[in-house]
């Protein structure tokens, strides 16, 4: 094809270049640029098989659709400000807010799903979000849904000024170092009824919000942050489907929802796999792990322990049995450790009294509650036992034990010619549970019938953000006991929570080069800089501003200064731990503010972003309709569906 302009023929206002050279060469050259021809953009889809969503950035007219001509006059009056499409482009979305006239009046916030299907947009749902909050400012509104996920949407909801000033002088409800997080997340309206959905419309005839709990919960929490202020990442914090990363200033909240069956076997766990339990071993030589008494748990004078944590605990010695105190089974331990001792230096004794006294040791390892071994989940086969080792050595593996002769006698312990062969060594047991893992997992039910007297709130220490759970007609959704069994649907919230002080301490005090400098931090800010659904891994950066002492080096008094600097830390969603990615140097700060300190911080988390910035697949990103055009004082011009090249005008 020819070309169009003289640009593209190389004449005066373009630049020359050879043939078959790429239209971007002269975009710049000319006052205002050139476009590569629309057909070479098909052939280049063509090798690289993906359709830029940039393609066509306008579209005619023709095939544009007025908002007017599809949405009833009466709707528009009210107020309704469109945000966009759903990721599926069947959903329009739009919300409202109303407040009264009085600056004492709350706002009152709807959201809105229009079906798209029709030659007009159909109401199809029409949810109130941030139940019973009062809200005294305007907020900012961003509705989001995961890459994947197209079950629920999840709704940000945050001002970015603090009520009047009369209000906080007179109910002390916000300041200028504080702003109020409201979070609902809100079940998408199902393409067409599920069986669940049609029961409970012939439950609750003409009531249009009657749908099962897959297709009809909400979730509403709120917490307040302080200076410096969170960013809001919805790339990265619904970057993994169904969880939602929620930096409250003081911790990171990795928070899962997710609807199940009764009897569904897919109601897997999906953060802290850890805590299910372990698969059993299917390796040769290992055997289940022994069943437990029904007394002997009752008879710990301690808390229970996995077998594995009890095996890995203590300094290479067994732990005592469950009947008797630490303190006794060590001088057991000890007693048994001289007559050992005292038999190597006296070698071999009668046959008589080395049964006796043979027997007496097996007898106090039998009250003792036997070696390390007994702990493991996987055991090798019966052997021969051993005298307790000395404090200090193995204890397997250390010596090979031999069985007393048919007489009764006591052996050497290479006196024979033919040494059974040495036990398998058992697989390393798994680190007991970090005492800063905070997990939580709460299951909620619809009871049939009317909503009946509220019951006590559900308290658990570990609980990082209270959520109210109701339906679509607001009715409250009870919590199950831990061991209860759900009849039917039930709703499952799970909270994963790091603590963000108690990483910065355990980083400096382990890993940090100038931790004997370090005095106290005073002020830190965390950014996310990648999420990996597939390895459950977090990494984010710290920023801190700490007081510490001046190098060795440095000439002049040894007083403390403020410095900069910032941890990076990998934090794992299976498990719950963290580790230690980088620890940056100490850079003092001389003059500046801590505003401009953190503005530069988080301009170089955006580099380091970049950097790191893997391209995806078109289909695995975060869609994100947001009213900020509405508080920068303009409005949307179009609502597009780059996807379908589907625009409505505004």
């Amino acid at each position: 094809m020819a070309p169009s302009s003289k640009s593209e023929r190389g004449g005066p206002g373009g630049k020359r270049g050879p043939a078959g050279a790429a239209g971007g060469s002269s975009a710049g050259s000319g006052p205002r640029g050139r476009r590569e021809h629309v057909v070479r953009q098909l052939d280049r889809v063509k090798i690289s098989g993906q359709l830029s969503p940039r393609l066509f950035r306008k579209l005619p007219p023709r095939v544009c659709v007025s908002l007017k001509s599809i949405v009833d006059e009466d709707f528009l009056c009210a107020g309704h400000i469109f945000l966009g499409f759903s990721k599926c482009g069947r959903y329009v979305l739009s919300y409202t807010s109303n407040s009264g006239d009085d600056d004492f009046s709350f706002y009152i916030y709807h959201l809105y799903w229009w079906d798209n299907v029709h030659s007009k947009l159909k109401l199809v749902r029409q949810v109130r979000l941030f139940q019973d909050e009062e809200i005294y400012s305007d907020l900012y509104l961003t509705v989001c849904e995961w890459p994947s996920d197209s079950s629920k949407v999840i709704v940000f909801g945050f001002n970015t000024r603090s009520a009047n000033g009369l209000l906080v002088n007179m109910m002390m409800m916000s300041d200028e170092n504080h702003r109020d997080i409201y979070i609902s997340a809100v079940a998408m309206p199902p393409p067409r009824h599920c069986p669940g959905c049609r029961d409970m419309a012939l439950a609750h005839p003409g009531d249009q919000q009657a749908h099962c709990l897959r297709h009809g919960f909400m979730l509403h929490t709120k917490y307040q942050v302080v200076y410096p202020f969170p960013t809001f990442q919805p790339a990265f914090q619904l970057k993994k489907d169904q969880v939602v990363l929620l930096n409250t200033s003081y911790s990171l909240v990795a928070c899962a929802v997710a609807v199940h069956a009764a009897g569904d076997s897919s109601s897997c766990q999906i953060l802290y796999e850890r805590r299910s339990p372990p698969a059993p071993c299917r390796r040769a030589g290992c055997v289940p792990p022994r069943p437990e008494e029904p007394g002997e748990r009752e008879g710990a004078g301690t808390t229970a322990q996995p077998l594995a944590g009890r095996a890995a605990s203590g300094d290479g010695q067994g732990r005592a049995g469950a009947g008797l105190s630490p303190a006794v089974a060590k001088a057991k331990e000890f007693v048994a450790d001289i007559f050992r001792r005292a038999k190597e230096a006296t070698g071999p004794a009668p046959a008589g009294a080395g049964g006796e006294e043979e027997e007496e040791e097996d007898e106090e390892e039998e009250d003792g509650g036997g070696t390390a071994a007994t702990g493991f989940e996987c055991r090798p086969p019966p052997v021969p036992r051993c005298p307790p080792p000395a404090r200090g050595r193995p204890a397997r593996g250390a010596a090979a034990c031999t069985p007393p002769p048919p007489g009764g006698g006591t052996a050497a312990p290479r006196a024979s010619p033919h040494p059974p062969p040495a036990p398998p060594a058992p697989p390393p047991a798994p680190p007991p549970e970090p005492g800063y893992v905070n997990y939580t997992k709460l299951r909620y039910v619809l009871e049939p019938g009317e909503p009946a007297v509220p019951e006590e709130e559900y308290e658990d220490d570990k609980i990082s953000l209270p959520f109210v759970v109701t339906d679509l007609r607001g009715r409250s959704l009870k919590p199950l006991k831990e061991r209860a069994m759900a009849q039917g649907q039930y709703l499952t919230v799970e909270q994963l929570t790091l603590d963000f002080e108690y990483v910065i301490n355990e980083v400096i005090r382990n890993d940090a080069a100038w931790s004997r400098q370090f005095c106290s931090f005073s002020d830190y800010d965390i950014v996310i800089l990648e999420v990996c659904p597939e390895t459950n891994q977090v990494v984010i950066n710290i920023g801190l501003l700490l007081l510490a002492f001046p190098s060795p080096d440095e000439e002049g008094q040894l007083r403390p200064k403020t410095y900069h600097t910032s941890l990076k830390v990998a934090w794992d969603l299976n498990t719950g731990t963290f580790v230690t990615v980088s620890v940056g140097d100490l850079t003092e700060v001389k003059g500046q503010t801590s505003g401009s300190v953190w503005s530069s911080y988080r301009k170089g988390c955006v580099d380091t972003v970049m950097k790191w910035l893997v391209p995806e697949s078109s289909g695995r990103y975060v869609n994100r309709m947001t009213n900020e055009a509405l508080h920068k004082g303009c409005s949307l011009k179009v609502l597009a569906d780059n996807e379908r090249y589907t625009w409505i005008v505004l």
